[in-house]
């Protein structure tokens, strides 16, 4: 990574790239598994760019290839690494990044193996999910209302990994929104 105008054209335009190559039939989850070690940081620092394109770029080819890599190819390791930079994006400068984030994280609830506690052949345990829970809980109360919803489309595909666990960090954070009906909502699907 390189500061400068170069650089973050650079940037954008491998962004570019990527969304425009992912949707291609020809890089499976193999080919794309056998490039993660090394592409992940790269990945993970564009979303932290200046640049707002590059950031909505990068949240869309994470879309694209995490439910291609899926759990066998996604290590507990690279989990950790990839999504509280994903969390961070839920506080960005512009929408349109934090609704495409939501994408982004929706993704990656399909590429988790979980377990409660941390075994090998998980890629994400009880302590990490919690983690992400409450990263995406203090969004449900978001002052806009279309990140509410995004948000709790979320919360609904992270429930699934562990539908007890979720309804109690629901019920942790239910009397600290300003109004509890999506809490109470996400609470009667658990």
């Amino acid at each position: 990574w390189r500061a400068g105008k170069a650089a973050e054209h650079v940037r954008l335009a491998s962004a570019l790239c990527l969304s425009k190559l992912l949707p291609l039939p020809h890089l499976t989850g193999e080919v794309l598994g056998k490039y993660l070690e090394e592409a992940l940081p790269l990945l993970t620092s564009c979303l932290d760019d200046d640049n707002a394109e590059t950031r909505r770029l990068m949240c869309a080819v994470l879309a694209l290839a995490l439910p291609r890599l899926s759990a066998s190819r996604i290590d507990s390791e690279k989990l950790r690494r990839i999504y509280p930079e994903l969390l961070k994006r839920l506080d960005d400068s512009s929408d349109d990044i934090r609704l495409k984030v939501c994408d982004t994280l929706i993704a990656l609830f399909s590429a988790v193996s979980y377990s409660a506690v941390y075994v090998a052949s998980s890629n994400l345990d009880r302590t990490n999910y919690q983690y992400v829970l409450r990263g995406l809980l203090v969004h449900v109360d978001d002052p806009n209302p279309t990140i509410q919803s995004a948000v709790s489309r979320v919360v609904e595909h992270a429930m699934q990994v562990d539908p007890p666990i979720c309804a109690e960090e629901l019920k942790a954070v239910r009397d600290r929104q300003r109004s509890p009906k999506i809490c109470d909502a996400l609470l009667e699907k658990a």
